[in-house]
Formats: C-alpha cells, structure tokens, sequence
C-alpha cells in the first residue's frame, strides 16, 4: 500500500509538533511557544523527565493516528516505557483530549500549554509518568514491564478494538514483559480485538546499552519468528526514509491483522496465528542535541533523562536548548485565531483523529458506563443447606468453582467475566467451570488434550506476571475477572498488584474516571496443606503486603467455610475500585455456618459464634482463616473436656483490611472490639498468616495487650497437614495451653490446674511427632476429627 507524499509530510510536521511540547514541558516555565530567543529566566528551576524515549513515543503515536483517521476504528495506546509522559502529554494536547476533560485549566491555545509545560513534574503538578490522570491511559506507568499483558488484556471481549502498544527494548528485558509474548497461544481472533506490539530499539537503558540495541536484524527477526510472531523491522539507519517504512510496516500489519480476525470470524480455524509485531530502531533521544562538549547525546544512554541540564545557569547549555527548539519550527505548524485557540496547519489537522476515536477519548478506558454488572448465581441452590449438620465436611473451593460456573452461564451473551489461572484451576479445585466453558488454546490441540477450545474462558498459562497484567487489562476497560493461584506463589505479582491498586487510588479523584470492577485475587492452596511440597510451598507473605495498602482499595476475606466462601465470592464480584484477596482451602474442612449465618457474619466480617460460644466468657478464643478455625473449635472441645466449667466465647474473623479487623460497618463502631472481645478479658487470635498482621492491625485498640497472636511463624518442612500447624503453634495443642495460661493469669484457673494441662498438651505433641515420625500419616482421630458441642 503506497504512501503518499501528503501523508509523509503530515507525519513529519506532526511529531515535529509533539516532540517540540515534549521538550518545552521537561525545561520551561514561560516563554513556552519559543517565541523569542530562551532566556534564563524561562527555565525550570528544577528539571526532571526522560527525554531519551519521547521521540519514538512521539512517532508511533502519529502512525497510530494515521490509521485511525484512514480505518474509522478503535485503538488504544499504551506506552511501556511509561516515564515518557512529556510525548503522551504532548500528543493528548494535540488531539484535543487535554482540553476536553481540563476546559478550564488546559484549554487548547497557549495558556493551556503553559499549563502542561509549568506543572510537568513539578508539585501538585502532572506525574513524569502515564498516570489515570491523562486521558486515556490505563496503566501506572512507573514500573516496567507490564505493558504488553495489559494490553492482550484489554482487547479480550472487545473484538474491534486494536490495543498498540509500545514496548522499550529496556522494558523486554523484564520477565513479565518476557512472558508477555505467550499471550498469542490463548486470544481468539474470532472473538477478541488484537494487539500490535512495537518494540523500540532505541538501544539503550539509563546507563548503558540493550539486548535488542546489540543484536543483528536476523538475530531479531529468528527471536521473534521462534516466539510465534511476524516481525517487521523498521529501521532510521536504513537508507529508506524512516517515515515511509514506518507507514509501510503500520499498513502491513494492520493488513495482517485483519486478515487472521477476517478468517478467523468466517470460521476458519486459525491455528497459531501469526500476528505482527514491529520492530522499530531509532536514536535514542532522536531530533535532539547530538552531542554537547565531546559527549554523544544522541543514540546514547546519555540522552535517557534530561539532557543539557544546566540550562538555568550556564549559557552553552541554554544555547544548546534554545537551538533544539528552534529546529522543530514549531512556529510554522499553527496560527492563533480571533478567540485565541491554536489551529494546527491543515497536515497536522489531517491526522487528529475524530473526537470519539481518538486514543485519549476511547470510552473503554474510563469505566462507568462501560462496565456491566454480572448477573449473580443463586446461592440458594449452591450452599449447604439446612440439612446438612453443623460441622459436616465439605469444599470452599468446590463451591467457588460452582459459583463461577453458573456466572459463566448466566452472563454467557455479556462476555464480560473470564478466570485468568495461572495452570491451577483443576488443583484449586475450581473444575466446575469446564462444564460450562474450556480452557482457551490457539496453538494445535491433541485429541486427549482435556477442556481446551479455541474460545475458552479461562486462561492458563504458568506465568503469574503475564496473567495478573492481563486481568489488570480486562477489569480496568470494565469487565470482571478472578485470579486464583498457589497462595505461595502469588508473592510474585506483588509489585504488580500494588501498581493496580496505585491506579485504582490515583483514579479516585479524577472527575471523568468511574468505578471500575473488582480485581479478585483468590489464594488458595493453603500454607497448612503443603506440607506435601515442603517448605518452598509455604507462604503467606502477599496477604501481609497487601494488608499495608489503602484500606478503601485492599479487602481480604477469609471465610471459615464453604458458605461463607460463596458469600464473599459474590461480594468481590459486586465491588468496585478494589483489589479483593480471597482466601480459601481447597481440602475437606468442616461446615460451620448456614447461608443466613455467613450473610449476615459478612455484613461486619466479625461475627461471635453463639452456638460454640458461652455467655458471660472467662476468655475470647478467636479464629480468622479455615484451617486454623478448624483448629480453634478442635481446642474448644478439648479445653471444655479438661475446664467443664469455664465459659469460653469464639469469634470468627472474616475480613481485614490495614485499618484494622472486620468490615467498614463494623471500624464505624469502635466500641464494639470491646463487646466482640469483651473489656478485661484475655483473648487468644488463631490465624493463617503472619501474627505480625494482626499485631499491626490492632495497635490502636487499646485492649490489644490482652491479645495472644498465633500464626506462621516460617516454620515448615514436608511433613504431614496436622503437624504444620503444630510447627507454626497454631494447633489444637497450642491453643488450649495458651488458654489455660490465660485462664491462669486471670485467676480462673490455679498453678496446679495450668501446670498439669500445659503438660497434658506437651506430652500429647510429643506423642504426635513420634506417631507421624513411626508413620507417616496424622493418627485417625485427627484426620477424621469431627466437631461436637
């Protein structure tokens, strides 16, 4: 497809345009348009940015808005290497989204760029990285590495919508972005939107070189072909105009693009679809000063931040800047008109985009009205009901599984919910959904491969990173999706899901962002039941890291059983602007709750459980987490038997957040910590991670010193399920001698009475340790443990 001259030169003065406003954001104050030669006093005072990576920001923007303009179709634009926020700045000026969601504050003529140039990285002023502040942006732009899997993300279930995304050579070098690339074995064309990596071969990362800035064109070219893809070389060292191949190479792939989705929705079976990806070599720090006192700037790691820096003081360096801006001729580009606006000459014109295509104005970005809610399963029909007693085993993540099938089903036309499982779904016991759906597989599929379609919705593949950007991509464009992973491994998306939760929090206050669907991370394959896969299995660190972050956008729910599992599985699906860690085992447990219960447990996420509980409590026995309260109420039994007339209270704790235990109707009453845990009484708290959690969370409570925190104490091995608790304290063992201690402290129980029941309990887990050592399995009266009042 031939490009004309007209379109060239368009191109040309375009990224002249936005490479000129990037520029002036990173250095002035005043004097914004270059309208006289720089002064001093035009400067910054301080000067923070990253020049390096702007140019070629600056031209695949321009190329995107081509096809835009030429194809009439949706893309979105999202930037890797995310600290060139000037380019993306300067590009939504120009296109008009500043302007239309900042009228009063950025309007389009000169005090509008005032605006961004003063403000850019100044305080309380616009971040140095994409942020959900700029219009359009979907992703925190300060950590590498997660672009790529949040744009296959983004285009899931939006099967018009072309996601480009611009990848750095010095971001590819991370393992999410590396994993990033398997993405093309799980997204249909038939159903999906595509996305078109361009992979910027500027060759350099902020001190020295890349990878991919050292490797021949053939190395890239078999790189790429190996991972599935069809690479495009483009290349400004070529003796082609850099602008023709750039236009040759979006046209092709464009062209490819639509040819796979075009065959694909006719019902060719598109195996391994070869989708293009574009690799595009230009400077680093492309169109500014070559060179300064001897050093290379240009084409060098030197150009990576701000260039020329001491502008405000030393005239070589304001010289050197002032005939920088002066190349771009931005003066030539437009004319102010009687109201004062910036009219851009009729080539820069041509490539804006209409207003509700252009990228900083795509309504996907933006949630509100784009998000549907789900319709919800009966949980009348999944839960245990009444007929089953109190105490009878059963499955959390069984009835988790159920639920989601029945979500799959009854939103089956909305397509807007997916599971995003990282290999685990059968091991997390969430199989019912392949009776309503497949696992998705775009690469060959053998006759005994079980539950993979083309059209799955369940993804899987073994990379945490890749499958955590891509549900980040999938709810922040407003759709629904649930992350279950090894509790042990989930550590690995930390930094990730924390950059979501910034997102989410910085978007609160942006006027034109609304809700958006919960991300729902669900733990299972508990620490507790490890004990097969050892030690390296054993970890609940994410539950702790996360319960450090805002309490308005980090939930963890821990329900004690099944019932109380479906609750919070159909509250993490209802609630908006969050992250939610559900945290459930996926072994037989006992049922303690009926559906009622756990309702009306979850209203406060603290609930006192009247029928294992006495009236008046000598002590509050308090369990959070399902294999530790399995422990608590086993402690009850056994403390009742010893103690027939000590009055003990359990409580059950559902949910936490950094501000403390229980739900926010529940920290809106701050008196009632001391009518749940009573006033002066000793209180001993079983939990499944870390005690340090707990310990933090209620600091504040002024009967916290009354409070006996149990937990992982990074104790394990492989050894058997009961004795894992018996290695971290958290045991039916341990609890009753803490109690007993308790009760000895607060003259309940006399010297002699404690003594022989902490030696009772000793000599009972030394008896255990030689069974297990003699046998290999826990004795059968605590495997098949059974509860009774």
């Amino acid at each position: 497809m031939t490009t004309t001259t007209h379109e060239i030169n368009a191109l040309k003065k375009y990224v002249r345009a936005t490479n000129f406003l990037a520029t002036s954001q990173i250095y002035l104050k005043q004097n914004v348009l270059h309208k006289r030669p720089l002064a001093h006093s035009d400067i910054k005072p301080r000067l923070l940015g990253h020049w390096g990576t702007c140019p070629g920001i600056n031209f695949v923007y321009a190329n995107v808005n081509r096809l835009i303009v030429k194809h009439n179709r949706p893309f979105i634009y999202l930037v890797g290497p995310g600290h060139g926020f000037p380019a993306v700045q300067a590009n939504l000026f120009i296109e008009g989204s500043l302007s239309h969601f900042y009228p009063e504050t950025i309007p389009y003529n000169e005090t509008g760029i005032e605006d961004i140039c003063k403000k850019f990285s100044a305080a309380y002023g616009y971040p140095s990285h994409a942020n959900p502040e700029a219009p359009g942006q979907i992703l925190e732009g300060g950590e590498l590495g997660y672009s790529l899997a949040v744009g296959w993300g983004a285009v899931l279930d939006n099967p018009d919508l072309i996601a480009t995304v611009l990848v750095g050579d010095g971001e590819s070098e991370t393992g999410p972005l590396a994993a990033s690339w398997y993405a093309n074995r799980l997204v249909s064309p038939a159903t999906n939107g595509a996305v078109l990596p361009i992979v910027h071969i500027n060759g350099y990362k902020i001190s020295g070189p890349t990878r991919m800035g050292r490797m021949s064109h053939e190395e890239l070219d078999l790189e790429f072909r190996g991972l599935g893809y069809h690479p495009i070389i483009v290349d400004s060292e070529a003796e082609e105009d850099i602008y023709v191949q750039m236009t040759a190479a979006m046209d092709t792939a464009y062209s490819m693009i639509n040819d796979i989705q075009t065959r694909a929705r006719k019902g060719e079976d598109v195996v391994k679809p070869r989708w293009p990806v574009i690799l595009m070599r230009t400077a680093k720090g492309w169109t500014g000063v070559s060179e300064y006192n001897g050093t290379k700037l240009e084409g060098n790691c030197e150009s990576h931040q701000v260039i020329v820096n001491k502008c405000a003081t030393d005239k070589g360096h304001l010289s050197a800047l002032d005939n920088w801006l002066a190349s771009y001729q931005f003066q030539e580009l437009y004319q102010i008109n009687a109201q004062g606006e910036l009219i851009f000459d009729a080539d820069i014109s041509s490539l804006i985009p209409p207003k509700h295509l252009a990228c900083g104005r795509q309504h996907l970005t933006y949630g509100g009205e784009v998000v549907r809610a789900l319709s919800n399963p009966d949980l009348e029909k999944l839960s245990y009901g009444p007929e089953v007693p109190r105490g009878h085993r059963g499955y959390s993540m069984l009835k988790m599984g159920q639920w989601m099938r029945d979500a799959f089903k009854l939103n089956r036309d909305q397509r807007n919910l997916r599971i995003f499982s990282p290999d685990e779904t059968y091991s997390n016991q969430l199989q019912a959904v392949f009776e309503e759906t497949d696992r998705a597989w775009q690469w060959p599929i053998e006759s005994w491969d079980e539950d993979m379609t083309r059209d799955g919705r369940v993804l899987e593949l073994l990379s945490e990173n890749l499958l955590f950007g891509m549900l980040h991509g999938y709810t922040v464009t407003g759709r629904h999706g649930m992350f279950p992973t090894y509790e042990s491994f989930s550590q690995v998306v930390s930094s990730m899901a924390d950059q979501y939760c910034k997102f989410v929090y910085a978007s609160q206050g942006v006027h034109f962002r609304k809700p958006l669907p919960a991300c729902n991370v669900v733990l299972s394959s508990l620490l507790e039941r490890q004990d097969h896969n050892g030690y390296s299995h054993q970890n609940p660190s994410f539950l702790g890291a996360m319960l450090e972050k805002h309490p308005k956008i980090i939930s963890a729910y821990l329900p004690a059983d099944a019932n109380s599992t479906l609750v919070y599985t159909e509250r993490a699906f209802a609630d908006r602007d969050k992250l939610n860690i559900l945290v459930a085992g996926k072994k037989e447990l006992p049922q303690w709750l009926s559906l009622e219960e756990a309702r009306k447990q979850a209203k406060d996420g603290v609930m006192v459980w009247d029928f294992a509980s006495d009236e008046n409590p000598d002590i509050v026995l308090a369990g959070c987490g399902d294999y530790v309260t399995q422990e608590c109420m086993a402690s009850l039994v056994i403390i009742r038997e010893l103690l027939p007339r000590v009055r003990i209270r359990f409580v059950s704790v559902t949910e936490l957040s950094s501000d403390g235990l229980g739900s926010r109707k529940f920290k809106e009453k701050p008196w009632m910590m001391d009518e749940i845990f009573t006033q002066d009484k000793g209180v001993v708290f079983n939990y499944h991670g870390y005690p340090n959690t707990i310990k933090k969370l209620i600091f504040d409570y002024k009967g916290s010193r009354r409070f006996r925190i149990k937990g992982y104490e990074e104790e394990g091995s492989t050894t058997t399920p009961f004795d894992m608790g018996v290695r971290n304290g958290t045991s039916r063992y341990h609890l009753v001698i803490d109690m007993a201690y308790k009760l000895f402290q607060q003259g309940v129980i006399d010297e002699t009475k404690h003594v022989s029941i902490t030696t009772d309990m000793l000599q009972r887990l030394v008896d255990h340790r030689n069974y297990i050592k003699a046998n290999g399995v826990d004795p059968v009266e605590i495997e098949n443990w059974v509860w009774t009042r």
